[in-house]
């Protein structure tokens, strides 16, 4: 834009009238021609000024993207790591609730027990079973977040 431009051409041509005649009267043709902007009131340097101001904005869109791709990424390890810590306690938990239930049954089955009992370790187990799924529910979305916070690497259908 603010460079002279050069272009050449070149032809070739016959005058004669008859397809016997073609190659005794040819004509050829060379042209050159370079045009350089002269006088424009600054169109070029406003122009260019403009291209570097996109440059600017763009550059600074690309920045903001990264910094907010990290901070996806950041956020979706975080609660991948706090629901695996969780997990730990509520697996823990479900071990406990699942030892109490045992318990309660055999000594209802002893007759150290009532049903009442029983019915309620049972409630606290299947309690503790839920939060466990939940969990596990949690945490495989936490994977899909972060995996989409990474690039993912699945096709729209």
């Amino acid at each position: 834009a603010m460079l002279p431009s050069l272009t050449l051409g070149a032809s070739l041509g016959s005058g004669a009238d008859r397809l016997s005649d073609v190659l005794r009267s040819p004509f050829y043709n060379l042209t050159a021609g370079l045009a350089a902007p002269i006088f424009n009131n600054g169109r070029l340097s406003a122009e260019r000024d403009k291209a570097i101001a996109r440059q600017q904005e763009l550059l600074h869109t690309y920045r903001a993207s990264i910094i907010s791709a990290f901070a996806d990424v950041e956020k979706a390890l975080n609660s991948a790591n706090g629901l695996d810590r969780q997990r730990q306690w509520q697996d823990e938990e479900l071990k406990q609730a699942q030892q109490a239930f045992d318990i309660a049954q055999h000594r209802y089955a002893a007759g150290a027990e009532v049903l009442l009992t029983v019915l309620d370790t049972q409630r606290t187990l299947y309690q503790a079973q839920d939060q466990h799924v939940q969990l596990r529910l949690a945490r495989l979305q936490a994977s899909i977040a972060l995996y989409k916070a990474l690039g993912g690497g699945w096709h729209a259908r």
